[in-house]
C-alpha cells in the first residue's frame, strides 16, 4: 500500500443561494391554538417577531407536575407555536403541530407543552437516563437567554418518556457544557392525539437580573420528530448554523410578561458520605477501606454572580475513558467528565474558534490554544490525586463575564514509570478568567493560570488574551496570544493564533495560522507540539441536489501544515473529502490523504522501530453511519494505506441495539494491524459493550466492559445510580481490572490488577 498513488480529482466550487422564499406571514394565535405559518425567508425577518407571552399564576396555585396536562392554570397563558422546519424542508411549515404555554410565580417557571402527532405509533423513545444524549428519541428542547444579552443561554430538554437534560451555553454556543446540572423536574405522557411534558424549573437554579418592572428574556423552543429526521424551531435560524445553531441567541425570539420578578440568589448545601474498599494486586498491598465525606456548597453572592466550594471531592461516579490505542506520537485529548470541574466550564474556555455561528464544532476537542485542561488537576501521568478542596466565583458582573478558581491537591504516593512509587508534593492551582462583551456578538478576554508545589519546577504560569469578532450571521475572526513562565528565565516563551472563517448553507472557508515557541510549557494546558508554526486552510462545497433521500453532499479539501522556527518541514497533511448525508440521518464519507511527518527521533512501536527521517504515504478512509432512529444501527470505517516506512490498516465498527424501550447495548470495536520492514506484523485490538437499563428516570443501571490487548488490560465498571430526590443521588460502583496475557503463562490467563466498590450518598439541601 505505501507505494500506491491515488489519483484524486477535488472540485472546489463556490456558490450562493441568492432564491429567497416569500416574506413572513405571521397570524396570530387564537383561542384554538397558533395558526398555520406559510414558509419564511429568515435573513428578511426579524427575529422579535416570535414573541411568548408568560402569565403569572394567582397566589396558591400552581400546575401539578404529571404531565397530563389538564389543569386550568395552563388557560392563563396564550398559547404559542408557528413552528418552522430547518430539516429536512427548510423554512417550511413544520409537518406535526406544537404548542406551548408559560406560567409563574416567585419561586417556578412553568412550560406547557403539546406535541400533537398525526401517527401516535410513530413516537421514538428509547433515553430515560438523566443527562442522556437524546439523539435516539422525538425530544423538546428549551433555550432562555435570561440575561438578554444575546449570548448566553439556559437548556433544557426531555424526551416522550421524560427524560431530563440540561446545559448552560455561552459566546453563542462556543461552548456548550451538558454537563451542568440543575434541579428541575419534568413529567410526560402521550395519548392518541400525541405527546405532553410538564416542566417546572427553580428560579433559584437560574441567573437573572430581578426588577420589579417587566423583564424580557430570549427564549427559543425546538421540536424533533425523528421518525421524520425533522428538526423544528420556533424562532428559525440560519441553516449553515447546524443543530447546535440552536444556542445562538442572536435569533432568538423573546419571552415577555414576566413582572416583579425578585432576583433569587442560589444556596444549597450538599453534603456526601462515599465509604469504599479497594484493593491493588499489582502493588501486593491488602484491602484498604475508606470513609470518604465532603460536601458541596453554592451560594449566590449576587443575582448572577455564585460561588462554589468543596471540599473533600470525591469523583467515584466518574466512569473511565473510552480504551483508545494512539497510533501517532503526540498526546490524545479526553473530555474532562467530572461536575466540578465542567460545571461553569464554558467561562474557564480559551483558545476555541467557534464564535457565533459556528458554534459547538470543537466541543469535544482541546480548540486551538488549550491554556487551561482542567484535567492536569487531580490527575498526574494518568493517575489520580486526592483533592483537598477549592472553590470559585463565576458569573456576570456587568457587561464582563467573571470566572476565578483555586484548587488544592494532596500529596500522594504514585506509580513510577520504572516500577515502585514516588511521592508527589501538594500543589495548588489557580485560573482567574474574565471576558468582556464588544458589539452585537464579539468579546475580548484574558486569562492567567498558575501551579504551585507539585510535581516539576517548583512553580508554572501562564497568562493570555484573546478576542473573537462575529460578522453578520456568516464572518468570524478570532486571535489569541499567551506567555508562559518558570523560575527557569530560558524556559519562558510565547504562542499566538489566529483563526478567519466564513460559513454559508453551501460553502464554507478557514484559514488558521498558529505559532508556539520552543520554550512554550503550559502546564495546566493541552499543548501536544512545541516549536512550531502551523498554517492550515479548508474549503469546501456543501450543495443540497434534488436527489431522491439525499440531505446535502460536501466536497472538501484541507492543508495543514506545520514546520519549526528554522523553517524545516515537521509533517503536513493534505485531504480530500467527499460525504453524503440522507434525509433517514444515515452518512457515508470517502476521505483520501497524504501525510508527511519528519521523526526527529527513532520511535519504538508494538511493530518495531521507525528509525529518525522524513516519511511520506498515502491513505484512504471510508466511513458508513446508519439511520439511528432503527431499533438497531451502528457504524463501520475502514482506514487503509501507509504509515511512514510501513502501512497500517485500521478497522473500526459499532454495533448498537434497542431490544426494548430503556435498554441501550452499545457495541464497539477497533482493530489496528501495523507492518513495518524487517519485522513481523503487529496488530492491536480494542472493544467495549455498554449495556444501560433507565427503570426511572430517577433509576438507572449501567454495566461497561473494556478490553485492550495492546495494554494486556480488561476493565469492568457497574453503576447504579438512584435520584432518591430531587437533586440527592445514591451511587454504587463496581469496578474490576484483569491484567490478560500474563509474562510467562501458557496459554494466555486472566490477573486480577484492581478491584474496588464504592457507595456515594448525596443530600441537597436549598432555601
Amino acid at each position: 500500500m505505501r507505494g500506491w498513488r491515488p489519483k484524486v480529482l477535488s472540485v472546489l466550487a463556490v456558490a450562493i443561494a441568492a432564491a429567497g422564499l416569500a416574506a413572513p406571514a405571521l397570524a396570530q394565535s387564537g383561542p384554538g391554538g397558533p395558526s398555520e405559518p406559510t414558509p419564511i425567508d429568515i435573513n428578511t425577518i426579524d427575529p422579535h417577531t416570535f414573541r411568548a407571552i408568560a402569565a403569572r399564576l394567582p397566589e396558591g396555585r400552581a400546575p401539578a407536575i404529571d404531565g397530563r396536562m389538564d389543569d386550568e392554570v395552563w388557560k392563563l397563558a396564550p398559547p404559542s407555536g408557528h413552528f418552522y422546519q430547518r430539516e429536512p424542508h427548510f423554512g417550511a411549515a413544520a409537518s406535526e403541530r406544537t404548542e406551548f404555554r408559560i406560567v409563574y410565580n416567585d419561586r417556578m417557571l412553568y412550560f406547557g407543552i403539546w406535541a400533537y402527532e398525526d401517527n401516535p405509533g410513530g413516537i421514538i423513545a428509547s433515553e430515560m437516563k438523566r443527562d442522556s444524549g437524546l439523539s435516539k428519541s422525538d425530544a423538546i428542547k428549551i433555550d432562555l437567554d435570561t440575561f438578554h444579552d444575546h449570548r448566553n443561554a439556559f437548556y433544557f430538554s426531555t424526551n416522550p418518556l421524560g427524560a431530563e437534560k440540561d446545559a448552560n451555553s455561552v459566546e453563542n454556543g462556543r461552548t456548550i457544557n451538558y454537563d451542568w446540572n440543575a434541579v428541575w423536574e419534568v413529567r410526560t405522557s402521550r395519548d392518541a392525539k400525541g405527546w405532553y411534558a410538564e416542566i417546572a424549573v427553580p428560579l433559584s437554579q437560574l441567573r437573572f437580573k430581578g426588577s420589579p418592572a417587566e423583564a424580557v428574556w430570549g427564549l427559543n423552543v425546538c421540536r424533533i420528530v425523528l421518525r421524520k429526521h425533522e428538526e423544528d424551531y420556533w424562532a428559525p435560524f440560519p441553516r449553515e448554523w447546524g443543530p447546535t445553531g440552536f444556542a445562538n441567541m442572536s435569533r432568538a425570539g423573546l419571552l415577555t410578561g414576566l413582572t416583579d420578578l425578585p432576583a433569587r440568589r442560589r444556596l444549597e448545601f450538599i453534603p456526601f458520605v462515599a465509604p469504599g474498599a479497594s484493593r491493588d494486586y499489582d502493588a501486593g498491598t491488602p484491602a484498604a477501606f475508606d470513609r470518604h465525606y465532603g460536601f458541596d456548597l453554592r451560594a449566590g453572592l449576587t443575582s448572577s454572580l455564585n460561588a462554589d466550594l468543596t471540599y473533600k471531592t470525591d469523583f467515584a461516579q466518574v466512569e473511565a475513558d473510552q480504551e483508545v490505542v494512539n497510533t501517532s506520537r503526540f498526546s490524545l485529548f479526553f473530555p474532562e467528565k467530572r461536575q466540578f470541574f465542567t460545571e461553569s466550564a464554558g467561562i474557564f474556555d480559551y483558545g476555541r474558534t467557534g464564535i457565533g455561528f459556528s458554534g459547538g464544532d470543537q466541543a469535544q476537542g482541546p480548540g486551538l490554544l488549550a491554556l487551561f485542561y482542567s484535567r492536569r488537576v487531580g490527575l498526574y501521568q494518568g493517575s489520580e490525586v486526592p483533592l483537598v478542596g477549592g472553590g470559585k466565583v463565576t458569573g456576570r458582573v456587568g457587561p464582563y463575564a467573571i470566572g476565578v478558581m483555586n484548587i488544592e491537591t494532596d500529596r500522594a504516593s504514585l506509580p513510577a514509570d520504572g516500577g515502585g512509587t514516588f511521592d508527589l508534593a501538594r500543589a495548588n492551582y489557580t485560573a482567574v478568567r474574565v471576558k468582556r462583551n464588544i458589539f452585537a456578538k464579539s468579546s475580548i478576554g484574558g486569562i492567567f493560570l498558575d501551579r504551585e508545589g507539585g510535581g516539576g519546577s517548583s512553580y508554572n504560569r501562564s497568562a493570555g488574551v484573546d478576542a473573537g469578532f462575529a460578522f453578520g450571521d456568516h464572518a468570524t475572526i478570532a486571535a489569541m496570544f499567551a506567555a508562559t513562565m518558570s523560575p527557569d528565565p530560558a524556559e519562558r516563551d510565547a504562542a499566538g493564533a489566529v483563526d478567519v472563517a466564513y460559513k454559508t448553507d453551501r460553502y464554507n472557508v478557514d484559514g488558521t495560522y498558529l505559532d508556539v515557541g520552543p520554550h512554550f510549557d503550559a502546564e495546566m494546558g493541552f499543548i501536544p507540539r512545541l516549536d512550531i508554526r502551523n498554517s492550515k486552510a479548508s474549503a469546501a462545497w456543501t450543495p443540497r441536489p434534488r436527489w431522491t433521500g439525499v440531505r446535502q453532499l460536501t466536497f472538501g479539501t484541507r492543508l495543514d501544515y506545520y514546520e519549526d522556527h528554522a523553517g524545516r518541514l515537521q509533517s503536513r497533511t493534505t485531504e480530500q473529502t467527499f460525504k453524503m448525508e440522507r434525509q433517514d440521518g444515515s452518512t457515508f464519507t470517502v476521505n483520501v490523504d497524504r501525510d508527511f511527518d519528519f521523526l526527529p527521533f527513532n520511535w519504538t512501536i508494538g511493530a518495531g522501530t521507525i528509525p529518525i527521517g522524513g516519511y511520506t504515504w498515502n491513505t484512504l478512509k471510508a466511513l458508513y453511519g446508519s439511520n439511528q432512529s432503527r431499533r438497531v444501527y451502528g457504524s463501520g470505517e475502514v482506514d487503509l494505506g501507509g504509515y511512514y516506512n510501513g502501512d497500517k490498516r485500521t478497522y473500526t465498527a459499532s454495533l448498537n441495539f434497542i431490544p426494548r424501550e430503556r435498554l441501550l447495548v452499545e457495541n464497539s470495536y477497533t482493530r489496528n494491524r501495523f507492518t513495518l520492514p524487517g519485522a513481523p506484523p503487529y496488530a492491536t485490538n480494542t472493544l467495549s459493550t455498554r449495556v444501560s437499563y433507565s427503570f426511572s428516570p430517577e433509576l438507572f443501571l449501567k454495566g461497561f466492559v473494556q478490553y485492550n490487548d495492546d495494554r494486556r488490560l480488561a476493565t469492568l465498571n457497574l453503576l447504579f445510580w438512584y435520584i432518591y430526590r430531587p437533586g440527592s443521588d445514591l451511587y454504587v460502583v463496581y469496578n474490576n481490572g484483569w491484567e490478560t496475557d500474563v509474562p510467562g503463562s501458557t496459554p494466555r490467563i486472566l490477573r486480577v490488577r484492581n478491584r474496588s466498590l464504592a457507595v456515594k450518598m448525596t443530600y441537597w439541601l436549598s432555601r
